[in-house]
């Protein structure tokens, strides 16, 4: 019985811990072949488009771009990008303030992989739908 309680404990702070780190998330970028998907989150479209802008240019394969509220601000994590691609992208983060963060709109649709935070499913679908679309405008 003293396993069982340890165990539930255990997991309850597991999931209190997650959920806090959740809640700081503003937004979680998926970064693959220079292109970006919003995998949680919003972002203004201005600002995608310029941390877009930035993940081409510097010809970024794979990576993963979170935006945290830190106090008053918001601050930028980047994994599999290098030093000058996040510094890049940290400075034009800096150009935003947080209320216009947190005030962007959320996208109207997300496919299956966005919804579950899922990136590999979340490109396969998106892939998936965007080449549906140019095939019915090429016919």
């Amino acid at each position: 019985m003293a396993v069982f309680v340890a165990l539930v404990l255990g997991v309850g702070l597991l999931g209190l811990l997650w959920a806090s780190a959740r809640a700081r998330e503003i937004c979680v970028l998926s970064v693959r072949a220079g292109r970006v998907l919003v995998m949680r989150g919003a972002l203004p479209a201005s600002l995608l488009e310029a941390l877009r802008d930035v993940v081409e240019r510097q010809r970024i394969e794979r990576g993963t771009i979170r935006v945290l509220r830190d106090g008053e601000r918001a601050r930028l994590e980047a994994s599999g990008l290098d030093e000058q691609a996040a510094q890049r992208a940290r400075n034009v983060l800096g150009t935003y303030p947080l209320p216009r963060l947190l005030a962007a709109p959320r996208a109207r649709s997300r496919n299956l992989g966005q919804r579950l935070g899922l990136s590999w499913l979340g490109w396969r679908l998106h892939d998936a739908a965007e080449n549906a679309a140019k095939q019915r405008a090429g016919h």
